[in-house]
């Protein structure tokens, strides 16, 4: 009798203990997870119009790692403006359609495909393998302060603004775009 009550008290320990190191993951992991989620989206419905509304600023780091102004480029030539990340499934399921569209149309749009670069989920190292395995030939940016996330309130991926020359954006799109409806977009943007 006195064996099974001390059993029957470990047991009740073993399962507090358990329960106490499941909360406490489950707030640290709250904690400390990216604010970031994914979305996968396909028609047309899912670019939204804008009132134009001034791009905002930040600074990236190119492939070099050589800080670029966003600013900079803006003035010159319309922007394609991705936010993406080598771990989301989305981002990649569309990336092939921005290789297409950089290769068509980079001498009149100017593609800038910001990585969101967390240092731990994502990193350059990650990143830069990822875009050379595949081949791809766009020009990347790299987000190490997360300037860019918070300045364009990037909270999932892929997230896609298209930036007119004067600086402004005039439209964008949550979620992974088709072929067919970044090309559409592109085509708006040469247009105004």
């Amino acid at each position: 009798m006195k064996q099974r009550t001390k059993l029957i008290g470990i047991i009740v320990i073993l399962i507090l203990l358990l329960a106490g190191a499941f909360i406490l993951y489950q707030n640290l992991s709250k904690k400390y997870t990216a604010n970031v989620s994914t979305e996968e989206t396909s028609s047309d419905e899912d670019t939204e119009k804008q009132e134009a509304v001034t791009a905002p600023d930040f600074t990236a780091e190119n492939a070099k790692g050589k800080s670029v102004s966003f600013f900079s480029l803006t003035g010159k030539k319309p922007i394609v403006l991705n936010f993406w990340a080598s771990w989301c499934p989305p981002c990649k399921q569309e990336m092939p359609g921005f290789e297409a569209m950089y290769k068509k149309y980079s001498d009149k749009v100017d593609f800038f495909m910001v990585n969101m670069t967390d240092g731990a989920r994502e990193t350059k190292k990650k990143a830069s393998s990822f875009i050379k395995n595949q081949g791809y030939t766009f020009p990347v940016y790299y987000d190490t302060e997360q300037e860019a996330a918070y300045n364009y309130q990037a909270e999932s991926l892929p997230t896609t603004y298209f930036v007119n020359r004067d600086g402004e954006i005039v439209s964008g799109a949550r979620g992974a775009m088709e072929e067919s409806t970044l090309e559409s977009e592109i085509k708006k943007l040469i247009k105004e």
